[in-house]
């Protein structure tokens, strides 16, 4: 029941730098159309979510808005933000025990193609490829070193609403004898509002052990759902939200209405909440 309570609130808070997966992503203006003048960019600095590591995640940013550090679990990863002109060239983790790099790839239209973790002795040992349709992404694989090759453990696709927010996501892991089981969920999003969305990141960051990649160009959601519905195997459930916004219309608060689907649990309700702040 832990890992599901993290994921939802974590990953669909809504549920997540391909990280950072909404059209106000730290450190880019906030969404909603183009008015004149334009608004001023929604900075997030924290995201708190009940009974896990706090902050879950803490961002800091330089003299232009972008990000230069990010934090999560109360520091488990900690990473330093590198940038090759507007780009993001590297994430470099400096937290205790761990000091992988992420190194960027960039396709042909400037949308990053590949992220490699590099240990210290400067091997891969992870790589995630994307793809897209026009500046929508669409995919997502990643692939392990295991012995002496690459192999994919993830594969995500991403379908949205004609208004460009995620209506769902699915997560296929093909089953990898003694590692893990085969299996596939679908994430199905309803009912937006016209809340900014500020952490949809977090829908593909979904495994806690693994690295935060941050995409801020991406938008996965421009607003915030008030119904995710997950099917496939293992736990099923809807979780229904309520959200509180301050006067910029920046969610402060996501409360969620869990409710389990299937299983010896079926029909038991769990309380999750998230809290947001900025600079």
């Amino acid at each position: 029941m832990t890992d599901l309570k993290w994921h939802m609130a974590g990953a669909a808070l809504t549920a997540l730098l391909l990280g950072c997966g909404d059209s106000t992503a730290p450190g880019n203006p906030g969404g909603g159309g183009n008015p004149n003048p334009p608004p001023p960019p929604v900075l997030l600095q924290d995201v708190v979510l009940s009974n896990l590591p706090s902050p879950y995640y803490h961002f800091e940013y330089d003299s232009a808005d972008r990000i230069r550090a990010v934090s999560f679990a109360s520091g488990f990863t900690m990473y330093e933000v590198v940038y090759q002109g507007d780009r993001i060239s590297e994430l470099r983790n400096n937290a205790l025990g761990n000091t992988d790099r992420l190194v960027y790839q960039y396709d042909g239209a400037g949308r990053v193609s590949e992220v490699s973790y590099v240990r210290p002795d400067n091997t891969v040992s992870t790589r995630v490829m994307l793809t897209y349709d026009g500046e929508k992404l669409t995919g997502l694989e990643r692939e392990r070193q295991m012995a002496d090759s690459f192999v994919v453990d993830k594969t995500v696709s991403f379908s949205y609403y004609p208004d460009g927010n995620l209506q769902e996501l699915t997560e296929h892991r093909p089953l990898i004898e003694g590692f893990q089981p085969a299996t596939t969920t679908v994430d199905r999003f309803e009912q937006y509002d016209a809340g900014i969305n500020v952490d949809g990141f977090g829908l593909i960051h979904d495994d806690f052990f693994d690295h935060l990649v941050l995409l801020p160009g991406v938008v996965l959601q421009k607003a915030n759902p008030a119904r995710v519905t997950r099917t496939g195997d293992g736990d099923n459930f809807t979780v229904d939200y309520v959200y509180t916004y301050d006067a910029r219309n920046r969610p402060l608060i996501a409360s969620g209405d869990l409710l389990l689907l299937n299983g010896t649990d079926a029909g038991r309700h769990i309380q999750i909440q998230s809290g947001f702040t900025y600079y």
